[in-house]
C-alpha cells in the first residue's frame, strides 16, 4: 500500500465553509477510489496523508497538485506501508480550532521547517505529526 503526505499553501485563506467543501468532495472521492487518509488545514495550509493502492493514491495525487485552490505543492513522505492508518477514514478532518495548542504548534513548526525538509526528509517526521493527530483523535 502507498502512503503520501504532502503539505501545500491555499491561494487564499479558506472559510469554514469552503473547507467542508473540500473536505465533502474529497470523501466522495476517496470512498469511491478506496483511498484512506487525513486533511489538516492551519493557516492558509493544507498537509494531507492520502493511503491506498498505488495507482489510486497516484492519481488523487495528480489531481491534487493541478487543483487551483493551491500551490507550492511538497511531497514530505513517499513511502510503502503494510496496513493503514486510517482504514475507516475516507478522510478525517478537524478544524485547527478543535486541537490541542501543542498539536497546533507541532503543526505551525512542520509547515515552517518543510521547505527544507522536503527535499532530504525520509518522513519520519510527517509520520510523526499524522501520530500525533490520531492521538487527537481518540
Amino acid at each position: 500500500m502507498r502512503r503520501i503526505v504532502y503539505l501545500s499553501t491555499a491561494t487564499r485563506l479558506m472559510s469554514d465553509v469552503e473547507l467542508m467543501d473540500v473536505l465533502r468532495v474529497s470523501r466522495e472521492n476517496n470512498a469511491r477510489d478506496g483511498v484512506t487518509g487525513l486533511l489538516l488545514y492551519q493557516g492558509g495550509n493544507f498537509i494531507q496523508l492520502l493511503e491506498g493502492d498505488a495507482d489510486a493514491v497516484d492519481t488523487v495525487y495528480a489531481r491534487v497538485e493541478k487543483d487551483p485552490r493551491h500551490h507550492s505543492v511538497l511531497r514530505m513522505l513517499d513511502g510503502e506501508s503494510a496496513e493503514r492508518l486510517f482504514p475507516e477514514w475516507s478522510m478525517a478532518f478537524r478544524p485547527a480550532s478543535g486541537l490541542s495548542s501543542e498539536l497546533r504548534q507541532e503543526i505551525a513548526d512542520f509547515i515552517a521547517r518543510a521547505p527544507q525538509e522536503a527535499a532530504t526528509t525520509d518522513g519520519r517526521r510527517a509520520l510523526r505529526l499524522v501520530s500525533s493527530f490520531v492521538q487527537s483523535m481518540r
